[in-house]
This record gives C-alpha cells, structure tokens and sequence, in this order.
C-alpha cells in the first residue's frame, strides 16, 4: 500500500473509532465532572443514554436520574438535544434538554413536584412545609449560565407553620411571561391564591445571581393583619389597606 493510502487508510480508521468511542463514553468517566454539590452512588450507561442512580446535591437525596440524547450529527457539533427524568420518593421531575455542552441554550417542558420538607431539601427552617409544582414551557439559558427568559408557572401550596405555635400561611403562584427584558433581568408576577395573606407583587432576578421580591401584602384576617404589622415594621398601610414590603438576596 502506498504511504498516502496508507495514511489516508489511518486516519479514517482513528475518525470510526473516535466517533464510535464519542457514542458510547461509558457515562462512568465523567463522574468528576459533576458539579461539586452533586454526586451519584452508581453511574451506568452511556453519556448520551445513562442513569445516575441516588442522586444527590448538595447532600439533598433526589432519587434517581436517567437521560436520553441524540448521538448524531449534532452531538458530535456539541449540541445536546433530549431529555432529563428524575425520580424518587418525594420528587418527580422531568426536562426536555436543547444545549450546548456548556448548558448555553434552553430547557423546555420542565415539570416538578417535590415537598417543601426539611426532610428532603436540608436547608429549610424545621417549622416550614408546603408543596412545590413547576410548570415551566421554557427556560433560556445565556452564556454565563443565567437565565435570560422564563415563561411558566411557579406554585407553592399549603405553606403553614408547624410545631408549638401552628399557622396556615396560604398558596401563592408565581407566572413568568417569557418575555426578555433589556436590562437582561427576568421578571415575575407573585400572588396569593388562598389563604390568610393577600399578595400582589413581582420577583425580579438579576444576573449573575440576586434577587429581589417587592409589592403589596394586606391580612385577611386578624391576626394575618397582626403579622402584617410585625413584618412591616409598623409600616403604615395606604388608603386601600395594603402594606408595601420587600426584601432581596443571593441564590
């Protein structure tokens, strides 16, 4: 065999291998690549289709993880388009994923169902529980891995006090539009939908990663109103009896 042939002859061989190698990576080589706040008791399959089962971030247990990308042209072009399921226990999750392998690009269909337990997310106060539904259509994701546009819906149901002192604390829902703002912030409506508060009010996050809820808060009861003036610091209401609030911080 001539030597170009013969070069020609290698150099398609390494090009099948490294494109039969990039379809099935064992999903086990790139455990380090994790975030450091995750972590996986068992890593199986491929990068393209595999399981992480217990999964675990940030020492919150979710369940287990499985996942399916296409492995073609626009895998190996560094596009990931498929989708992402979480189970376990208390969670149910799922997101059709459309990425760079940097997480530049967008997530749709995200769909969430997890107890706000601190059972099952450590951090919360241990007098807290409620429900959490997330019906997000879509979620743009820019270049520094912030979010640029949300359209969707946000619930936090039940929320109450638990403990020596018991309270119902109402639902609310929180609605993002989908529009981009240009300023690059995202903004949403916040408002009750029962209970003892009424709220009338927007989150706005700003990038990299602040926040700020602000807007209006009146008690429809009598000792809701009695809260009302403990958060607001004596805060007089207006003529309409709301009372402004707000407050803010980093994710």
């Amino acid at each position: 065999m001539k030597r170009g042939a013969l070069l020609l002859t290698t150099i398609a061989g390494l090009a099948v291998f490294l494109v039969v190698l990039a379809l099935y990576l064992p999903a086990s080589w790139f455990a380090s690549a994790l975030p450091p706040q995750a972590r996986c008791a068992d890593l199986g399959g491929s990068v393209w289709h595999g399981e992480c089962l217990g999964l675990t971030v940030q020492n919150n247990r979710l369940g287990d993880a499985t996942w399916n990308f296409g492995a073609g042209a626009a895998a190996l072009g560094g596009k990931l388009n498929g989708d992402i399921d979480v189970r376990g226990g208390a969670l149910s999750a799922r997101a059709d994923v459309a990425t760079s392998f940097g997480g530049v690009g967008e997530l749709r269909n995200v769909v969430a169902r997890f107890p706000l337990d601190p059972a099952f997310i450590a951090d919360l106060p241990a007098d807290k529980r409620g429900n959490i539904s997330i019906d997000l259509k879509r979620v743009v994701i820019g270049a520094a891995r912030d979010l640029r546009q949300v359209e969707g819906t946000l619930d936090l149901t039940d929320l109450r006090q638990v403990g020596a002192r018991p309270l119902e604390l109402g639902s609310y829902r929180l609605t993002f539009d989908g529009a981009a703002q240009p300023d690059g912030t995202v903004v949403g409506k916040l408002r009750d939908t029962g209970g003892p508060f009424a709220i009338d009010g927007t989150l706005t996050l700003t990038p990299p990663a602040t926040y700020l809820v602000s807007g209006f808060i009146t008690g429809r009861t009598a000792q809701a109103e009695s809260l009302v003036r403990e958060i607001a610091l004596g805060a007089l209401p207006d003529a309409s009896g709301r009372t402004t609030f707000s407050f803010e911080g980093s994710l």
